[in-house]
């Protein structure tokens, strides 16, 4: 079965999870606890511009989940031609 683009995205994001743990020789899931403890630090700032961005990022909950956020960002860096 062909998967869609979001799951193909959301593919790709773990794969990017799973190599930085690798390079770091942590787990996959040490990789996200530290995301999401950067993702809630931005979350949780009272800066507007920060805000701002953050409100920005498509998610299907509250907050966003580690994949979410790379999806996210690697897009950005896309249409903006930095990577």
């Amino acid at each position: 079965m062909k998967k869609n683009k979001k799951q193909q995205n959301r593919d790709v994001a773990k794969r990017a999870i799973r190599k930085i743990a690798e390079r770091d020789g942590v787990t996959s899931a040490y990789v996200e606890k530290q995301i999401k403890i950067a993702m809630m630090n931005g979350l949780c700032s009272s800066d507007p511009a920060i805000k701002a961005f953050w409100d920005q990022i498509p998610r299907e909950n509250e907050v966003p989940t580690p994949e979410e956020l790379i999806i996210y960002l690697s897009e950005y860096i896309k249409s903006q031609g930095i990577g």
